[in-house]
């Protein structure tokens, strides 16, 4: 009698410490390195970016993020007329992230926003720079390390429109808090 009630008793200290383990938080952040393409009415340069997201998961299939990106370094290109520089200063964007996990560790997402993304050019004494928004759209994956930590790979579109695109690929590392 004394063995079942011990056992019993086991069980209820077993159920009242998993009742407070605490929950998984939805929200998470990435940072990542962007190798761009800036193409410019055919000609393209293809500088970098430093990348940061921050996101909450509202559902198992949908998450909302926000997105900034600075520029790390430009890239030379001739345009027929001259030698120039292309430089993408920034760019700051909120998205829809619909996502699906194929298993434990492996999930897919699309990303769906709008974007505002700010570009420089220069050449031998003149430099311009020009902001503007646009839709952006993005597909990639993630692959989970352990529960917080992942790595991630993704295309996004930032810009397209009016002679300008800028797009790339992204190396990303996220923890979940």
């Amino acid at each position: 009698m004394k063995k079942i009630a011990l056992i019993a008793a086991a069980m209820l200290a077993a159920g009242a410490a998993q009742a407070q383990t605490k929950p998984a938080s939805p929200f998470y952040g990435e940072a990542g390195f962007v190798f761009l393409t800036a193409d410019i009415s055919g000609i393209k340069a293809n500088p970098t970016a430093l990348r940061g997201i921050a996101g909450w998961n509202v559902h198992q299939y949908v998450a909302l993020e926000v997105m900034v990106a600075a520029g790390v370094s430009d890239d030379n290109f001739d345009s027929g007329a001259g030698a120039y520089k292309a430089k993408v200063e920034n760019a700051y964007g909120v998205y829809i992230k619909p996502k699906y996990a194929l298993n434990d560790q492996f999930e897919v997402f699309g990303r769906v926003g709008f974007a505002n993304s700010k570009v420089k050019l220069s050449t031998t004494g003149l430099s311009g720079s020009d902001s503007d928004s646009d839709v952006s759209w993005g597909l990639g994956a993630t692959y989970k390390f352990n529960k917080q930590w992942y790595g991630a790979a993704d295309y996004t579109s930032y810009f397209n429109k009016d002679g300008l695109k800028v797009d790339g690929f992204a190396l990303n590392v996220g923890y979940r808090f």
